[in-house]
């Protein structure tokens, strides 16, 4: 959905409200951008987490949905960028491989442009294809990638064995890399959300 003028003003003035309705709206993207770089799902959260939080701190600086939208990027991005750096200066250290990667990984997130990316486009067909998924699938995925749950955690939940959720989540991978392939060439999001 697009975000009209009265959730920004109502963000503006501190409304909590209006601030959970932007972080439903580009939390899921937000994080998708981070993982493509960022291995560590635990970092590309705090990395996430803290671009809402300057969000909220700012609040009375943005006036749009896109200037939302390109600010909350731009701080990913830059936090990103901060880690990676750091990972490439200690790889280097040990191991220049792994360093060149990194270093690799730094330089196409430098060039990334969000400006250039369709992220609403994107959103829908992400959307699509997740409910194209059988049931079960659906679930077991959802709970992975949004809830953030472990296998371990999922099993419990859905009261089935880990292996019936590694099942379920290596067929959903699976189904969404075929679905979503005309689209992961172009955003490079999906790489390590898909694994």
């Amino acid at each position: 959905m697009h975000m009209n003028s009265g959730v920004i003003t109502q963000l503006q003035k501190g409304s909590k409200t209006a601030f959970k309705l932007l972080y439903d709206e580009y939390y899921e993207m937000l994080l998708y951008v981070c993982l493509q770089y960022i291995s560590n799902r635990e970092d590309a959260k705090e990395v996430v987490q803290d671009a809402f939080i300057k969000l909220w701190v700012n609040r009375a600086n943005v006036n749009e949905s896109a200037n939302i939208r390109n600010f909350l990027y731009t701080i990913a991005k830059n936090n990103c960028l901060n880690i990676l750096k750091k990972q490439e200066v200690v790889a280097l250290g040990t191991d220049e491989l792994l360093g060149r990667e990194i270093h690799h990984q730094y330089e196409a997130m430098h060039r990334l442009s969000f400006d250039s990316i369709e992220f609403k486009e994107l959103q829908e067909k992400i959307d699509e294809a997740i409910q194209k998924l059988p049931e079960h699938s659906r679930v077991v995925f959802k709970l992975s990638r949004f809830d953030h749950l472990k296998n371990k955690e999922i099993a419990l939940k859905l009261n089935v064995t880990e292996k019936t959720v590694e099942a379920h989540m290596t067929k959903a991978i699976k189904l969404l890399k075929s679905e979503l392939s005309p689209y992961l060439s172009l955003t490079l999001f999906f790489t390590d959300f898909f694994s």
